[in-house]
């Protein structure tokens, strides 16, 4: 009998017909980083945030791009304009673990501002909807072969052949 094999990240893409992948941490500043990575694997959510933001970020997109770093616009833009159905998201714990590989399955993301991401509340405002293919607890994230290395934003589009391409392209799904 033939045994299943495995798929990796390259073959998620193809069957996708997608030729990039994203990357993104799930934390809110380093904080309740295992509080919100459950919520996002119990809730099929990814999101994110920023405390300068607190309406939908396409509804009044000049005004808020005013109140933030062009890497914070670039990520916004990225997160809620750029992503659509079929885009694969590796969700990363630091730049040396992997908490989980999922599928954007709706094409637009939604606001909603009841989850703000304080002490208090579940999580970030701007949330897409994912089907997980992979996931790993908190406490047992896989580790990489190597570092992702300089990946420093929330968020960061991998393109092919680029160094974190080279890392990431072969991380079981």
């Amino acid at each position: 009998m033939l045994g299943v094999q495995s798929l990796n990240v390259k073959d998620l893409l193809r069957s996708n017909n997608k030729d990039l992948f994203y990357i993104m941490h799930l934390s809110y500043e380093g904080c309740e980083q295992e509080r919100f990575w459950n919520y996002a694997r119990e809730k099929s959510i990814i999101g994110i945030s920023h405390p300068f933001i607190t309406e939908d970020w396409n509804s009044n997109r000049d005004f808020n791009k005013k109140a933030l770093t062009s890497t914070w616009v670039k990520q916004f833009d990225m997160f809620c304009n750029e992503m659509t159905t079929g885009d694969v998201v590796l969700v990363l714990s630091g730049c040396a673990s992997l908490l989980g590989v999922a599928e954007v399955i709706e094409p637009d993301y939604m606001f909603d501002g009841a989850l703000s991401g304080d002490a208090c509340e579940p999580f970030f405002e701007h949330i897409r909807k994912v089907k997980w293919h992979k996931t790993y607890t908190y406490a047992g994230r896989l580790l990489l072969p190597q570092p992702v290395e300089g990946f420093v934003n929330v968020l960061s589009k991998v393109e092919p052949m680029t160094e974190r391409w080279q890392v990431l392209e072969n991380v079981d799904v």
